[in-house]
């Protein structure tokens, strides 16, 4: 109440409202000629919009932004001014109020700031003025008043911001302030308002706020400082993401030069010994804080976002990552036992990013060697033994859980070390054959009694697969990523599948028989199902199978060769009760795949005797329901929609819906189409159908059709040459109506042709589909003769409705393939029809060819005399150069002129005049080549309206060329001016007369 009384009337009985103080302070604030009474004004405001914040900026808000940009010379009162502004703009509800009350100061803190930023005198640009203010509490309750006002507007803000000259300067400015809370406050309003504007991110970028942000990080001690290290990364970052003219400056300014420091916390991290497990006699073990992981984990966002797949500085920035030393501390990180799983994990994503599809990458990952220290005493001889960081990092995925790590905290680990094999795989069949090469059977060296520091890369993750009793009770997942790195191994890569073939289980020394790796994989897969353990154990051997079988016949004879897998497969398959149904879709997909794939001449079951199972014990149908089932489920469709080895989000637990991994969703998405298709096409109709070849995928090898595009190690069928001549009509004329369009050269048909072009695709379509109509029926009619033999003892009124049946068949056959024959007919006109449009147009334009090509000799003609007149204009060039030293040799020797500095100047004159000559017939010398490179472009030139607009192009510049050679004209006769104002005798040319 002592604003009341000290602004009020004298005597108590005629004390004031606070809406009536408030109003008498701002006519104050207003109306007031002494600077003393504002700022009394002022600071009784101050003290009311605490309390009373609703009737304090109805009444003196306008005043206050009124005195602020009048009356700022004054820091006492530019910062009690400003702190009030601050007061009524601030959402946060005062002290003692309801929060009801609060949520109505919310919205009018809202119009206060509206009405702001409103201002028709832009008052944000008198605050912007202010940010260079020295007080230190003018330039922080600015700063703190600009980050009030983004909080409730932030676009409208920042397009003030962008409109003042110096707007964003004097934002960036604050960086380079020494006083700490300043430049934080800075750093927090330049995050906010550089999160979406692209524009304000470019300003702020070329404001060497790179540098100065860096600069910042190292001052507080790298990424083991405080929070303001983690704001300044978080405004690099907001600088960099989705902005390529900002990903590109900070490139070419050395940014990436400086992240490997940024890494680097402590030599010590090295725990790639002792297979990832801490050293127990280690006592100046790294801690790591909260804090440290959150900086780590932004520097470590940084790099992955300038590295992303599908961006156009991908390929430059990695390689600007690799020149600079990034791997080899993202490598040390990503081993450090000690640090937090999420760390570890976005290392190992960013070294992935970082190889990914980069091939000088990928090969100098290859040639790494981490040294590890060997198990056991660790006062032992033993050297260190080195390895290559791809063993180390499968290591990770595959092998044994540390001791202490939960199993859902270190499942990030493992997922970013699948990611990084794929990375290295990718696209690198060299690397796939390299990691088939140490696929090596338990028994041999590097078997599963062996520690796992023992054993190489192919030889762990077999031993994984083969002994999932015990990978699999204590962590799942080990078998499941065994299971992805083995299919990423053999994808589309024969050798591989080869190499993997040829493993055996069993010593044959011990009396033991020989048993594939491939069957036995199916036998593990057996007893995991008779188990009842978890299904993915299952699911990862069903897919793996999968993966290895596509585009494989001979895989398929091998898993052939036990006929105990087929039944196994119907058993899954068949199922009514205590199978997933997942298990089921794979088990299905498994076994179309056999059957679509069984095409080795010498296999144990042929597709003659896969057929009755398939569509008998299991029924076609009921196959593509079980894998329809598959793909439709929420589990799969979770793994279709992850990229490329990535299971997590690298810093939780475990997704719950993870049963499948890309490679078989990719090999499924692939050949699913053809899987439909194959499945329902009897043994003999699957060779004879035209569409079979492209529905086996990548078979073209075992289709018959093996040409230079096949794939290294693909072997080709005998039978090759006779299942190409079994191809029916329709595939004969569909690859004869492609070949006009692959070799034309007479350039676009017209638009008459395009229309014929449409209706003969449709033709096309129709004949197709009359030919899968007469495929069906055949399918039928074989059917019924199958039926036929089968049941010798039916009844004569049955056999007399088969030959009903066929009779009809037969038939409808006859007239499909009479309406086949009117189609092909109808094509045939059709595509004369348009060759013939194709080759009248084509003697139009040979007309229109031979004048472009007369008009060219003319051309070319005109720029030989052009050339040939600047020659001649060179010759008398030299000889006048000539006759001038001529005479000032002659003068030089008859004594005309005695002064030695006039002798120096004029010989400097002549040495200038033969430099600006030199300079001339060099300029001549590169228009002749100019002309001539024109001359060629036009020679290359196809098009009409093209070559017109390049003769119009050339005439201009040899108009231009007449005007350099008048120039050329007027500057030789100013130098012949000069020579006779030297005292040389120059006689008079033509063009001195003129």
């Amino acid at each position: 109440m002592d604003f009341f009384k000290r602004y009020g009337a004298i005597g108590p009985s005629q004390q004031q409202s606070p809406s009536e103080t408030i109003q008498r302070l701002a006519d104050r604030v207003e109306t007031s000629t002494l600077l003393e009474d504002k700022k009394a004004a002022v600071l009784g405001l101050k003290g009311l919009s605490r309390e009373y914040r609703k009737e304090t900026g109805e009444a003196a808000l306008l005043p206050l932004l009124k005195l602020l940009k009048e009356d700022n010379d004054d820091q006492n009162l530019l910062k009690a001014i400003l702190e009030t502004l601050i007061t009524l703009c601030t959402r946060d509800s005062p002290r003692g109020e309801t929060p009801n009350v609060g949520a109505a100061t919310s919205d009018v803190a809202s119009q206060f700031s509206q009405t702001i930023l409103d201002d028709g005198d832009d008052v944000i640009s008198t605050m912007l003025e202010l940010l260079g203010d020295a007080d230190f509490y003018v330039r922080y309750n600015t700063v703190q008043l600009l980050g009030t006002l983004h909080l409730h507007s932030g676009e409208e803000l920042q397009k003030r911001v962008l409109v003042s000259p110096m707007g964003v300067g004097r934002l960036v400015d604050l960086l380079s302030d020494q006083r700490d809370i300043i430049r934080n406050e800075g750093i927090q309003l330049l995050i906010a308002m550089t999160e979406t504007n692209a524009d304000i991110q470019k300003i702020v970028a070329f404001e060497n706020a790179f540098d100065r942000l860096l600069g910042i990080v190292d001052e507080e001690g790298g990424v083991r400082g405080n929070i303001v290290v983690q704001d300044c990364l978080q405004l690099l970052h907001n600088l960099l993401n989705y902005n390529v003219s900002n990903q590109n400056f900070f490139r070419e300014t050395s940014g990436v030069q400086r992240l490997p420091n940024l890494l680097i916390t402590d030599p010590s991290q090295t725990a790639a010994g002792r297979n990832g497990l801490p050293d127990a006699d280690a006592d100046d073990e790294i801690e790591w804080t909260v804090q440290h992981a959150r900086n780590m984990l932004v520097v470590l966002d940084v790099i992955r976002m300038l590295i992303q797949p599908g961006n156009t500085n991908t390929v430059s920035n990695q390689t600007a990552m690799q020149q600079c030393g990034t791997i080899p501390p993202l490598l040390q990180l990503a081993l450090a036992y000690e640090a937090p799983s999420s760390v570890r994990s976005q290392a190992l994503y960013a070294i992935g990013d970082i190889i990914r599809s980069h091939e000088a990458n990928q090969n100098l990952f290859q040639r790494i060697l981490i040294t590890t220290a060997p198990e056991g005493d660790a006062e032992s001889d033993a050297k260190p033994i080195p390895e290559p960081a791809i063993v180390i990092v499968i290591r990770l995925a595959v092998g044994k859980r540390p001791q202490g790590v939960a199993v859902n905290e270190y499942y990030i680990v493992r997922a970013a070390a699948a990611h990084l094999v794929q990375a290295y795989v990718g696209g690198n069949p060299d690397a796939q054959l390299a990691l088939a090469a140490t696929l090596t059977p338990p028994g041999d060296a590097g078997s599963a009694s062996e520690p796992e520091t023992h054993q190489s890369a192919g030889s762990l993750i077999v031993s994984v697969l083969l002994d999932w009793r015990e990978t699999g009770s204590e962590d799942v997942w080990r078998v499941w990523y065994a299971s992805m790195l083995l299919s990423t191994i053999l994808r589309d890569h024969i050798e591989c599948k080869e190499q993997a073939l040829k493993i055996t289980i069993g010593d044959i020394a011990q009396g033991e028989e020989p048993f594939p790796l491939l069957n036995e994989l199916m036998s593990q897969a057996r007893q995991a199902a008779q188990s009842e353990s978890d299904a993915r154990l299952s699911l990862a051997i069903f897919t793996l199978v999968c993966v290895w079988l596509v585009d494989f016949p001979r895989g398929v004879s091998t898993l052939l060769d036990e006929s105990s897998n087929v039944a196994f497969l119907v058993e899954q398959i068949n199922g009514s009760s205590g199978v997933n149904a997942l298990v089921q879709g794979a088990a299905a997909f498994l076994f179309g795949l056999v059957y679509q794939f069984d095409l080795e001449p010498e296999t144990p079951m042929s597709r003659e005797n896969l057929y009755p199972i398939l569509s008998k014990r299991v029924g076609a149908d009921q196959l593509l329901i079980r894998v329809q089932r598959l793909r439709d489920s929420k589990e799969f469709q979770y793994a279709v929609g992850l990229a490329s080895g990535t299971h997590s989000n690298a810093y939780g637990g475990i997704p719950i819906e993870v049963y499948f991994d890309n490679v078989f969703t990719d090999v499924f998405k692939k050949h699913c189409e053809g899987f439909r298709v194959a499945v329902r096409l009897g043994p003999g109709e699957a060779m004879a159908n035209p569409n079979y070849a492209y529905l086996q995928g990548g078979m073209a090898g075992y289709a018959g059709s093996v040409g230079s595009n096949s794939a290294p190690g693909t072997p080709s069928l005998a039978g090759a040459a006779s299942i190409s001549r079994a191809a029916s009509p329709a595939a004969t004329l569909t690859t004869s109506t492609s070949a006009p369009g692959a070799t034309s050269v007479y350039g676009p048909h017209p638009t008459e042709h395009m229309v014929a072009q449409s209706e003969f695709d449709a033709l096309n379509d129709k004949l197709a589909d009359q030919s899968s109509q007469i495929e069906a029926l055949k399918h039928e009619l074989e059917a019924a003769k199958a039926g036929s033999k089968i049941d010798l003892n039916d009844t004569s009124e049955q056999l007399a409705q088969e030959r009903e049946m066929r009779a009809r068949a037969e038939a409808e056959s006859a007239t499909y393939a009479a309406e086949v024959n009117v189609l092909r007919q109808e094509l045939s006109n059709m595509q004369t029809q348009s060759l013939e449009e194709t080759l009248a147009d084509d003697s139009t334009g040979a007309v229109k060819l031979t004048e472009l090509e007369s008009q060219l000799s003319e051309l070319k003609i005109k720029s030989e005399q052009d050339s040939s007149n600047w020659n001649t204009l060179r010759d008398e060039l030299q000889k006048k150069l000539a006759n001038a030293e001529k005479q000032v040799v002659k003068a030089a020797a008859a004594g005309r002129n005695t002064n030695k500095k006039k002798e120096q100047q004029q010989a400097t004159a002549i040495e200038s005049l033969k430099r600006d000559l030199k300079a001339k017939d060099d300029e001549i010398s590169k228009l002749n080549l100019l002309v001539e490179e024109l001359n060629e472009k036009v020679k290359a030139v196809d098009g009409v309206e093209e070559l017109k607009e390049k003769i119009a192009g050339l005439e201009k510049e040899q108009e231009d060329l007449l005007v350099y050679l008048a120039d050329q004209d007027q500057q030789s006769k100013e130098y012949r001016d000069m020579l006779r104002k030297h005292g040389e005798d120059i006689p008079l040319s033509d063009d001195d007369d003129e």
